[in-house]
């Protein structure tokens, strides 16, 4: 008698152990279908907003030119051909003149936005590019007037490198910023009137392949 109720204590034991791997079999089962769903729609995501951003690309951009850049896997990144790459960006320095929301469009209709500077780095490379004689549209405005200055991306401008020239910006009515060559200072940036026309820097995420 006393070895049927161990044998039987003994079957339940192993019924509840089967039962308990059971669960943990198809937890981990559902978990990794849920895994593998999210990283499908993920890729699906990544890859159509890859796909729609190279459509917006060739549209305006009949040439891409690729730079390796990878250093254990090759990875190429691409820029218009027109475009100076640096860093993870590309930068079209546009010789055309027009009010800052104007050169905003022109910029956002080629799939990219107004130059946001982040780095001193970045600053030195973009005036290497341009022509002293003129000042350039940054991705920088004031909208309200009142010194509350934002980048065009919504990079936080308060935690963000500045390169004002001394004692700017310093007219509430000037809401929009250029990058200007002044002969005893240099390159840095100054504010004007958004409706004044000026050329302009566009900038670009790179397309990686």
């Amino acid at each position: 008698m006393i070895q049927e109720r161990q044998a039987q204590g003994g079957e339940k034991r192993v019924c509840w152990s089967l039962k308990l791997w059971s669960i943990a079999l198809i937890s981990i089962i559902l978990l990794s279908a849920c895994f593998i769903v999210s990283c499908v729609v993920t890729y699906h995501f990544s890859s159509n907003k890859y796909d729609k951003r190279l459509s917006v690309l060739l549209t305006y951009h009949s040439n891409l030119i690729c730079f390796s850049e990878g250093t254990t896997v090759t990875v190429w990144g691409c820029c218009p051909s027109t475009w100076k790459p640096f860093g993870s960006s590309c930068y079209l320095i546009s010789t055309e003149q027009h009010f800052w929301a104007k050169s905003e469009e022109k910029c956002a209709e080629m799939g990219a936005h107004l130059v946001v500077i982040n780095t001193e780095a970045e600053q030195n490379f973009i005036i290497q590019q341009l022509n002293e004689t003129f000042s350039y549209f940054l991705g920088l405005s004031d909208p309200q007037g009142n010194n509350n200055w934002q980048w065009i991306d919504h990079t936080p401008f308060e935690k963000n490198i500045r390169f004002w020239h001394q004692n700017e910006p310093n007219f509430s009515a000037e809401q929009c910023a250029t990058i200007v060559f002044w002969e005893s200072r240099g390159w840095g940036w100054n504010n004007v009137f958004c409706d004044s026309k000026r050329n302009s820097i566009c900038e670009m995420k790179k397309i990686y392949l």
